[in-house]
């Protein structure tokens, strides 16, 4: 009865992600972390913050050697629900006019859902363009699955991808995860994708294949030597790989 409940919760997960692709995909020219999409449930227990609010103003930041070149730009908005973490009734948010900027136009009167986490810009939030953050009213879905979470309090899943470069995917690599006094696995399928279904806890992540060594891709989400999952929450990670002469069978090093 356990297996078949996991098998149940795992493909649960797969449908999300596939139902939910096209609307949580960044912006095509954004340079993004891996592996994308974001998923809903990994960036809620990634944000410090999980907020509606509406767009009060906007204020360009400009270029300190070009007068006419715009650097930044900061937005006032004006909370209007917290769903998790705490944050002021005003607060600004810090956006570099970059590749990285969100697909979404920002409109002022408009309310938007933004999963935020703390700017390097002093009293200031940041968001991740290629996240879940955008205007409200199209945001029902990810309501929806926020809500799930918030009401789901026992396992989690690591969800990750393990390629040889940006677009070779490496199927029948053996994952490993260890943390909760306990050794959890999974194995990469054609598109190099791995799940696997833990408790909560903290996990570090092995990738291993025989002839091929493994290190963490430079814009994993997360740090596969140290994942934390929260009840009912999910992380993404990613691997790369590249063929070795020596040890026949390598371990996942930094």
């Amino acid at each position: 009865m356990a297996a078949h409940r996991g098998n149940f919760f795992l493909v649960k997960y797969s449908l999300l992600l596939t139902v939910f692709a096209p609307l949580l995909a960044g912006p095509a020219m954004a340079v993004c972390n891996v592996p994308q999409p974001r998923l809903v449930c990994a960036e809620y227990f990634a944000s410090r913050v999980v907020v509606e609010a509406t767009l009060l103003r906007t204020r360009a930041v400009h270029d300190k050697d070009d007068p006419e070149g715009v650097a930044a730009y900061v937005y006032t908005l004006r909370t209007d629900l917290v769903l998790r973490g705490d944050i002021a009734a005003q607060f600004q948010i810090y956006e570099e006019n970059s590749s990285g900027r969100a697909a979404f136009v920002w409109k002022a009167g408009q309310q938007y859902l933004l999963f935020l986490f703390n700017s390097a810009q002093a009293n200031l939030w940041e968001l991740d363009g290629c996240g879940n953050s955008g205007p409200l009213g199209d945001a029902k879905a990810v309501l929806a699955q926020i809500n799930a979470i918030q009401g789901h309090h026992d396992k989690g899943v690591i969800h990750g991808l393990v390629s040889e470069g940006p677009a070779s995917p490496i199927p029948g690599v053996r994952v490993e995860a260890r943390g909760t006094g306990r050794r959890y696995t999974a194995t990469t399928n054609a598109r190099g994708e791995f799940q696997m279904e833990v408790p909560g806890g903290r996990y570090m992540l092995h990738a291993i294949r025989t002839g091929l060594s493994f290190h963490t891709a430079d814009l994993s989400y997360e740090d596969p030597r140290n994942v934390r999952i929260e009840p009912g929450g999910c992380a993404q990670v990613q691997f790369t790989g590249e063929p070795t002469t020596s040890v026949p069978s390598q371990e996942h090093k930094q």
